[in-house]
């Protein structure tokens, strides 16, 4: 039964403080993250983050473009060559803003996998 399933990671984070103090925050959060992706070598990648932009995300909703950019472009995700990422950035609809963030990572070795929108069905 091995060799039919895809090894998949899920993670959760709350990512807020990460986006208060980028410069010293990212490097540390971005290495745990790194090892553990190492350590479970999965084929699907889920990383689900709470407080996307920060606690103060008026402030801190810039870094969110800098935290997407390195992780699509960084070494140890260069073997997942499909990513699909949902952002709720828009902190104006206060009537609607979640600050959550959903990046999905697939790798090379994985042949075929499909997304449904449940909402649009």
């Amino acid at each position: 039964m091995e060799g039919d399933c895809t090894r998949t990671l899920l993670i959760t984070a709350n990512v807020g403080s990460i986006f208060e103090e980028p410069e010293s925050m990212f490097p540390g959060w971005l290495k745990s993250f790194f090892k553990c992706i190492h350590t479970h070598k999965p084929g699907i990648l889920a990383l689900h983050c709470q407080e996307v932009g920060g606690k103060n995300y008026e402030a801190s909703m810039q870094h969110v473009n800098q935290f997407v950019k390195i992780l699509l472009s960084c070494e140890e995700l260069n073997k997942y060559d499909r990513a699909r990422i949902f952002l709720d950035e828009d902190y104006t609809a206060a009537d609607k803003f979640t600050a959550l963030g959903n990046l999905y990572f697939i790798h090379e070795d994985v042949a075929d996998v499909l997304i449904w929108d449940f909402v649009g069905e």
